[in-house]
């Protein structure tokens, strides 16, 4: 393998461990010729929009009982690509030339601790909804989602003048959203409720990405897609008293699911500064949309309503922003 390969592969290893795992990889035009590979890595920040889970009630005053919600919004991502491309058709009835395979994954969390004052109560039920504890202070939650995200993208280039192409692709995808949250009340008994939300969907989607060059170097990338996906979204929830809640029926467990078809959208944009022939570092913006994304729903905190917790798929809004390195291993070089 020639100095200048073994430089660029020591680069992207390097860049992927100081990187807190690609969205949808690289936009727009790719830096290779017929035969050659090329690498992509990305990371920034990540904000997931979603359904909030009920942690616990609040009684601030008699009668009234209010929701404490919590909601994994705010964290990292980062991401990794891998593509080839041909030069030709792949197939000789479609029009793709290259081929690229992704994986990303990201964190996100959310926490609140609440001590009432002496005239307001915590709420909690148990997650069969049988028994309700009101009473007493201090309470703490906690929810994280990590997410993850494999492709598979079949491209090709539609060039409309020497300034203006637009990439076309097919991209099939396999993704996993695990959402994990606990709940403490610690002077209520040493009661605690916990649940566990996974959501897998496969879809497919069909992206399209402008690319303008605005000098030489600089170019506007953008990315718009729409598709569908299936979802299986399970749910786990437990509830544990470490006093007499316990005896009275706190101790639960209950099962709950989900699944259907879904609908992803997403939208993009973002400079390419055009470092070298088959090197590309972008600064970018993504959004998707998913219509339906499983999310917990513990049974609520009204005495008079013994409804179990259950799965609730609600639609998510997924932002990046963040930093991408692409480089074409071109063994000619």
């Amino acid at each position: 393998m020639p100095i200048s390969t073994l430089k660029r592969l020591s680069l992207a290893v390097a860049l992927c461990l100081i990187s807190p795992a690609a969205t949808l990889a690289d936009m727009g035009l790719a830096p290779a010729g017929p035969g050659d590979v090329y690498i992509s890595i990305d990371g920034g920040y990540l904000l997931q929009n979603g359904g909030d889970v009920n942690a616990y009630g609040l009684s601030l005053s008699p009668g009234t009982i209010d929701d404490a919600d919590v909601s994994a919004d705010d964290g990292w991502f980062a991401g990794i690509m891998i593509g080839w491309e041909k030069g030709s058709r792949l197939v000789s009835f479609l029009p793709f030339t290259r081929i690229e395979g992704y994986v990303y994954g990201g964190e996100t969390d959310d926490s609140r601790s609440d001590t009432a004052p002496p005239a307001n109560d915590i709420t909690i039920k148990s997650v069969d909804g049988a028994l309700n504890v009101i009473g007493g202070a201090n309470a703490e939650a906690k929810t994280e989602r990590q997410t993850i995200e494999f492709g598979y993208k079949s491209e090709f280039d539609q060039v409309l003048d020497p300034t203006r192409t637009i990439t076309w692709s097919l991209v099939s995808f396999f993704r996993n959203s695990d959402e994990d949250t606990n709940v403490l009340c610690s002077n209520v008994c040493g009661i605690q409720r916990s649940s566990s939300v996974d959501t897998w969907m496969f879809g497919n989607m069909i992206v399209m990405e402008p690319e303008f060059k605005i000098t030489p170097g600089i170019a506007f990338i953008g990315r718009a897609g729409v598709g569908l996906y299936t979802y299986d979204a399970t749910g786990e929830f437990r509830s544990t008293a470490a006093g007499a809640p316990g005896a009275g029926g706190f101790n639960a467990y209950v099962e709950d699911d989900d699944d259907g078809v879904g609908f992803r959208g997403t939208l993009g944009a973002g400079l390419k500064f055009i470092l070298g022939s088959d090197t590309f570092l972008e600064t970018f913006a993504e959004a998707d949309y998913f219509s339906d994304v499983g999310t917990a729903r513990f049974s609520n905190s009204n005495p008079a309503d013994g409804t179990p917790s259950s799965v609730e798929t609600e639609d998510m809004w997924e932002l990046r922003t963040g930093v991408r390195l692409t480089i074409g291993l071109n063994n000619a070089n």
